[in-house]
């Protein structure tokens, strides 16, 4: 394989690299993307308030079917004053409406705290609707200025997407492998030079002896510290 055909197919992607990054980099990209990622966030938020909201009610249902309850008990108590007949009954009896008034105080104050809760969940919950429907109104707008930003670049794009198409025929597909992988990892540019017979043209470590020696037989190497493909000039 060429060493020209591998510089080719390179020049040719990150042609397609600038281009996609003028339109990621574009005002109307970043409002289209910043507002999206906000209505998103907003139903996100919305539904899980929801949720808590379901979780906040059934605890606010139990504590108070547990407040009546107490209540309840504490009532049969204090009507059943008039049955003690010792002291000792009487001050178990009194320990225990004690113990009952005490729950009934707790009780007051957790219905107290989760009934705050409620109340200010309901108010994030109204904010974020309100930031949910801004952003669903700007949605289109930033949506139909993003897509016509992205079009005036679709021609040039699908021109280059073309050619590395064709310059792909005449790749390795080990050659291709190796530089799509890399080019995930966004290291670029993808395909160096060795740099004073012995370094990487991309991170500049110095390339072990293995390498070189290989390199001399074989149309490009893997840098052994950044993985990006080396050749000599």
């Amino acid at each position: 394989m060429e060493l020209s055909t591998m510089l080719e197919y390179q020049k040719l992607d990150m042609a397609l690299m600038r281009l996609e990054n003028e339109v990621r980099q574009s005002q109307a990209t970043k409002l289209y993307v910043s507002n999206k990622a906000v209505l998103t966030n907003a139903q996100e938020a919305v539904i899980k308030q929801n949720r808590d909201a379901g979780e906040m009610i059934q605890q606010m249902q139990a504590l108070i079917a547990e407040y009546e309850s107490v209540e309840k008990e504490l009532k049969e108590a204090e009507d059943a004053v008039s049955d003690i007949e010792d002291a000792e009954a009487a001050e178990f009896y009194f320990r225990n409406v004690q113990k009952l008034i005490n729950r009934l105080k707790n009780l007051s104050s957790e219905i107290s705290k989760t009934s705050g809760k409620i109340v200010e969940l309901n108010q994030n919950h109204a904010a974020m609707m309100n930031a949910g429907k801004e952003a669903k109104k700007k949605h289109l707008v930033y949506k139909e200025a993003y897509e016509a930003e992205r079009d005036k670049y679709m021609p040039q794009a699908t021109a280059l997407q073309q050619q590395i198409a064709e310059a792909e025929k005449n790749c390795s597909e080990e050659f291709l492998t190796v530089y799509k992988r890399i080019r995930k990892l966004k290291k670029i540019p993808v395909i160096v030079p060795l740099v004073d017979g012995h370094s990487c043209g991309g991170c500049f470590m110095e390339v072990a002896g293995d390498a070189l020696v290989a390199l001399g037989s074989k149309p490009f190497v893997e840098c052994p510290s950044c993985g990006r493909i080396l050749y000599k000039d």
